[in-house]
């Protein structure tokens, strides 16, 4: 503890790790670290190949850049983007009658069926 510095790990502070990057709770790359999540989801997404499954149910679907989600720009159009990825990630995991949100639908039931069908395929011991 030189220089009235103390060591995070001592503070109970510890480093936070996305992909071998090590970001420091309070250090100065904290606030990055929401677009480098963001990119990571949208490299998932492609992973299970969205482009060719989700884009295509429909115009109002449309792809997502790499920090789509970062800033709050048109929050209706993301929450309505975000629903719809959540739906089509409920359908992929296997529910395929669960219904995909529409666009005016009150946002409030719409999370409780995402968080209800999401309950449904965790395993609670």
């Amino acid at each position: 503890m030189e220089d009235g510095l103390e060591d995070d790990q001592s503070n109970g502070h510890q480093p936070e790790s996305t992909n071998g990057l090590e970001i420091a709770e309070d250090g100065p790359g904290k606030e990055y670290e929401v677009y480098i999540r963001n990119e990571e989801l949208v490299d998932k997404l492609k992973l299970l190949n969205y482009e060719d499954g989700f884009l295509k149910l429909g115009v109002a679907y449309k792809p997502i850049s790499k920090h789509y989600f970062v800033k709050s720009v048109n929050v209706g159009e993301q929450f309505f983007l975000f629903t719809s990825l959540a739906a089509w990630l409920i359908k992929k995991s296997g529910e395929e009658s669960y219904n995909m949100p529409q666009e005016f639908d009150d946002p409030n039931s719409t999370l409780a069926n995402i968080l209800a069908a999401a309950k449904n395929k965790v395993c609670l011991r």
